[in-house]
């Protein structure tokens, strides 16, 4: 009987840690699509660029396609076409304006120092309200324009400077700034090559993750879940399944009986009383919901309160 009961609280003990191992997995994964699947907005971006020649007669073809070296003299406009998509999943319209900006930085002791900076604003578009974002703009940079202005800075400071020209696309979605299409153009180099990077951080900071209250209520139902169940199976435990589980070796008696007072021991638990008669492989005597055994005249008792038989 005692290696059943053992068996019992093995099976018990290993039922919640699985339950709750199991819960455990399902918060994960459900926090995971939770975070992988709730992007708010939705995003189509294609911009890209090619070079306009001078006429000349070294190259047959006036167009160079993007990712390429250029020989900065020879170069007339470098065409730039802004492809920006955004859509809203929600479905909620979208405040939103956008600007393309051009700003030359020029720098002293191998650019490390900042020492000037002047802004352009090539174009601006105020405020829209829609479900969506579309941008398509192209525009034809003048690079010789922006090569003279810092020459003649030059000239006119007597100093040589490191100098890059930043063209961006700058969205304001909602009032959050996005500097969306950097692209990095040198401009005293004698032959050239043009960076351009997409800066997705308005995206990555408006992902709609789980919230803290998600799962606080998620945890709260599984700590419900594992009282519930642990409930269920320690019910097995409770005195009125004992009584059941143990009523052969239980004898109820009519007659109060006679015990010395001085050879008594109470039990606080009927479980103890069970051990002991299960060892000693002795009845227990019940009267009026006194149990008790005896072993050597002295009086094992337990004495079972009402409210213990409904647990």
């Amino acid at each position: 009987m005692q290696k059943k009961r053992n068996k019992l609280k093995i099976l018990t003990v290993s039922s919640i840690i699985i339950l709750l191992i199991g819960i455990l997995f399902l918060e994960v994964i459900y926090v995971s699509k939770k975070i992988q699947n709730n992007n708010i907005y939705e995003s189509k971006n294609k911009t890209y660029y090619e070079v306009t020649l001078k006429p000349n007669t070294y190259f047959f073809n006036n167009k160079i396609e993007a990712n390429n070296y250029y020989i900065a003299n020879s170069i007339k406009t470098i065409d730039i076409y802004f492809d920006y998509y955004l859509k809203n999943k929600t479905k909620e319209k979208i405040n939103y304006s956008y600007d393309i900006t051009a700003t030359l930085k020029s720098y002293a002791d191998n650019g490390t120092k900042l020492i000037w900076t002047k802004d352009f604003n090539l174009k601006n578009i105020n405020k829209i309200n829609q479900k969506e974002i579309n941008i398509r703009e192209k525009y034809n940079l003048d690079y010789q324009y922006y090569v003279n202005y810092v020459k003649t800075f030059q000239e006119y400071y007597n100093i040589k400077v490191e100098t890059y020209l930043y063209v961006k696309l700058n969205v304001k979605i909602n009032d959050q700034v996005n500097p969306h299409v950097i692209l990095t153009i040198p401009i005293n180099e004698n032959v050239i090559e043009i960076a351009m990077k997409e800066d997705n951080t308005f995206l990555e900071n408006n992902t709609q993750r789980i919230g803290l209250n998600e799962i606080i209520i998620f945890d709260f139902i599984a700590v419900v879940v594992i009282l519930v169940v642990s409930k269920i199976l320690f019910s097995k435990n409770n005195v009125e399944t004992v009584l059941k589980e143990y009523h052969d070796i239980i004898i109820t008696i009519q007659n109060k009986p006679d015990i010395n007072s001085n050879n008594i021991i109470f039990l606080t638990s009927l479980k103890d009383l069970i051990t002991i008669a299960v060892n000693n492989n002795i009845n227990i005597f019940n009267y009026q919901n006194n149990y008790y055994t005896i072993i050597n005249n002295i009086y094992y008792v337990y004495i079972l309160k009402n409210k213990e038989l409904s647990i």
